[in-house]
């Protein structure tokens, strides 16, 4: 009998050793393909986070850049030098940021050319504030063009960044798809993988089974009929003391549970007596009010809570002892060890006997001091923000009464420039034309030369003042558009230049149908004229004026433009100083060349501007030139 056992016990190691082999093995497998399938996510979660930190620097990025264009606007309007504190705290910040950001998208060259041209547009713009704070310094108004360039950039510089967020959100959301599928593969690789394994195992261990028990069959028939009386007096011993040892265990875990839960809860915890007597502290409770375990043990929480908070704490209590309410919770202020207030979350319930006699009381204790404090400077903040407004109020009706005095006063001179001036200029030429007709056989050449200069200089000023009246009459009057006809428009501005289309004998070609556009009807007539009278006059003498008119569509911002544009074969005029022919008094040649008072273009961007329209120029020297006004188109009911 020895020998058959010694022989099933040598079977049975080799079995217990293939049974215990195989199992390691694949389990070193599958660690081996979890570690990386966990690789592969976690991979595809690091680029989740670097995308999201990106979207988050270009949304700071932008905030600066709010920042310095409030601060630059407030000080052009109000000329406070504390407007610019936040243009230059964002100042010192915005370039790192951008090279940060740039930093961040190396990876991705289209986020890097983005960006790139983001750091230029910065640079230009930046170059284009310091002379208008310069100017603003000076009391010096700064130039509608500057002002409209500047916007442009910044306008561009907003695109850039808008452009580059949506990129990076949409670059974010691929990636988040991605690392949404590599959970969904290994989740379910994991599970295939694991149900694989065990079927592997079951298969092989019910073999090894069946094998162990032929092996032992034998042996157990042999040893059956000695062993079953010692185990009929054991197994209800062994039963017993299993169950015991099992109660045991469970009964340590479940200890061990609670200890753990309860010291190393992220909240204060504590046991309180009916009485408020503290009985069970943990270490979390004794961080928020700064008492050791043992000085909290000795208290009540009657004498640490704020003497305003204690009464209705007290009557919850009280409440709750007689069975009104199960649980309460409340916020209210514990007197810190330090002797001062912190602020927390209480959550109470009560723990009862077998036969429903209060026992204790659970406290459950959050600390929400901080939150409590951003909630005052939230309020403090809200109250400041209500004072701002009603300062900035009161300082948009001062400065709104200050331009109404200022508009007062330019009407005021408006009239005496019409009236006042003119009068005198009237009178010289006047006198200057009696002189020559009446004394002009007495008077020599030299003189009457000279009586020319004052005839052709006060008829040259009082064209000037009509011209500052215009000017002037555009920036102030009301304008009201409405659909008006181009065809009637020019032929009422041809009207107007008869006399000098027939002095010059220019040919002029206009390209029909012409459509309606929305415009006020005068002040498009005031400057096409300008237009036409500036391409008869600016042309060399042996030449025969050429214009050609003509319109085009374009569609821009959801709306049909009207483009008209009028071409001719004048002197031109070089790049570089296209610009500044829009402006007031600004002439490129001299009077004697070419006369004018060198306002004409002025009203016609100014009048364009009041018509919510555009003007351009295309030019080169010696080459002509092609002018062009953009109107809205308009919509026929």
């Amino acid at each position: 009998m020895s020998l058959i056992l010694e022989f099933s016990q040598t079977l049975f190691r080799k079995r217990l050793t293939r049974a215990i082999i195989l199992p390691i093995i694949l389990l070193a497998f599958i660690s081996g393909v979890s570690i990386w399938q966990i690789t592969e996510l976690l991979s595809a979660l690091r680029w989740v986070t670097h995308s999201a930190q990106v979207i988050s620097q270009g949304n700071y990025s932008q905030k600066l850049l709010l920042d310095m264009e409030t601060g630059f606007r407030g000080y052009l309007l109000t000329g406070n030098q504390e407007f610019l504190q936040p243009y230059e705290q964002a100042q010192s910040l915005i370039e790192p940021e951008l090279k940060d950001l740039k930093r961040f998208v190396s990876d991705n060259p289209n986020q890097v050319q983005r960006v790139t041209k983001l750091i230029a547009l910065y640079q230009q713009w930046k170059q284009q504030l310091l002379p208008a704070i310069t100017h603003r310094q000076q009391g010096q108004p700064e130039s509608l063009s500057d002002l409209q360039r500047r916007k442009q950039v910044m306008d561009q510089m907003r695109q850039q960044l808008t452009l580059f967020i949506i990129a990076e959100e949409k670059l974010r959301d691929q990636r988040t798809q991605k690392a949404e599928k590599t959970t969904h593969f290994i989740t379910l690789s994991t599970v295939c993988l694991a149900l694989i394994v065990g079927a592997v195992l079951a298969y092989f261990i019910s073999r090894q089974i069946i094998q162990v028990s032929k092996i032992y069959e034998n042996a157990l028939r042999i040893a059956q009929v000695k062993t079953q009386e010692a185990q009929q007096s054991a197994g209800a011993l062994q039963q017993e003391l299993i169950e015991h040892q099992q109660a045991e265990i469970k009964l340590r875990e479940q200890e061990q549970q609670f200890r753990s839960t309860f010291n190393q809860a992220a909240v204060g915890i504590a046991h309180v007596s009916l009485t408020g007597q503290w009985l069970r502290v943990n270490q979390k409770l004794c961080e928020i009010l700064g008492y050791t375990n043992e000085q909290l043990l000795a208290r009540t929480f009657q004498e640490i809570t704020y003497p305003d908070d204690l009464t209705i704490d007290l009557n919850y209590v009280a409440r709750m002892l007689n069975n009104q309410i199960q649980t309460y919770s409340i916020e209210k202020r514990y007197i810190h060890q330090n002797n001062f207030l912190i602020w927390v979350n209480l959550t109470v319930s009560l723990v009862r006997k077998a036969n429903g006699e209060p026992k204790y009381f659970i406290s459950v204790v959050e600390d929400i001091s901080q939150r409590k404090q951003i909630e005052a400077e939230r309020q403090q903040i809200q109250q400041e923000l209500r004072q701002l407004n009603l300062e900035l109020e009161q300082r948009v009706i001062e400065r709104t009464a200050q331009l109404q005095e200022i508009n007062q006063e330019l009407e005021t001179f408006t009239y005496s420039v019409s009236h006042d001036l003119r009068a005198p200029l009237r009178t010289i030429q006047g006198f200057a034309v009696a002189l020559l007709e009446d004394c002009g056989s007495q008077i020599e050449d030299f003189c009457k030369s000279y009586i020319d200069s004052i005839i052709d200089d006060a008829a040259q000023m009082n064209q000037l003042i009509s011209d500052l009246l215009a000017y002037s009459r555009l920036t102030r009057t009301e304008i009201i558009l409405q659909p008006t006809a181009l065809d009637q428009v020019l032929d009422q501005a041809l009207k107007q230049l008869t006399t000098q289309i027939e002095e010059k004998h220019a040919q002029i070609q206009i390209a029909l149908p012409l459509p309606q556009v929305m415009a006020h009807r005068s002040t498009l007539i005031q400057v096409i004229v300008n237009l036409l009278s500036n391409a008869l006059k600016f042309i060399k003498p042996d030449i025969q004026p050429q214009i050609d008119i003509f319109v085009t569509t374009e569609r821009q911002d959801n709306q049909d433009w009207i483009k008209l544009s009028i071409v001719d074969n004048g002197i031109g005029i070089a790049p570089e100083h296209q610009e500044r022919v829009f402006q007031v008094f600004e002439r490129l040649h001299g009077a004697e060349s070419y006369p004018g008072t060198g306002i004409g273009l002025a009203i016609v961007r100014k009048g364009l501007e009041r018509m919510g329209g555009r003007v351009g120029v295309q030019s080169l020297l010696g080459q002509g030139s092609h002018f062009w006004i953009a109107l809205p188109k308009a919509v026929l009911l």
